[in-house]
């Protein structure tokens, strides 16, 4: 199984029908694969609620229990908070995600910004939609086979 954490503006772009990977995200979170468990930070859900709540006749709440039901949520905590502020990765948010990626003992982080995530200590665990693909793909087939 692979635990994944979605990087939220990666999540948020595609809900606001801003960037060509919005099929990829849609795939993703429509998916019933077992061997994928999706993770999103619980900072990361109330910035999604945040910017649909103003968007006009929006359904916030529709979108953030859909997630819900959907996802995992990793809580940020204090210490969380404390660790990201010493990472070397320049943007704050992708090195929260970082933390929790490590706290949480997760596989990976999907993004469509991996440069966000460039001072990463093991840029290996951070992969885009094809990575992610190619290695369900892989697990599949390793499971057939067995």
């Amino acid at each position: 199984m692979f635990r994944i954490l979605i990087d939220t503006d990666l999540v948020l772009e595609a809900l606001m029908n801003r960037t060509e990977l919005t099929a990829d995200v849609s795939q993703l979170l429509e998916r019933v694969d077992p061997s994928i468990q999706m993770y999103l930070t619980n900072v990361g859900l109330q910035k999604i609620y945040t910017y649909a709540a103003c968007l006009q006749n929006s359904h916030a709440d529709t979108v953030v229990n859909w997630l819900i039901e959907k996802m995992q949520i990793c809580i940020v905590d204090q210490m969380i908070i404390k660790t990201a502020r010493k990472s070397a990765i320049k943007n704050f948010e992708s090195a929260v995600e970082v933390v929790c990626l490590k706290h949480y003992q997760l596989d990976a982080i999907i993004t469509n910004q991996s440069d966000d995530f460039i001072d990463a200590v093991n840029p290996v665990r951070i992969w885009c939609f094809r990575d992610l693909w190619l290695r369900v793909n892989l697990e599949t087939q390793f499971q057939v086979s067995r």
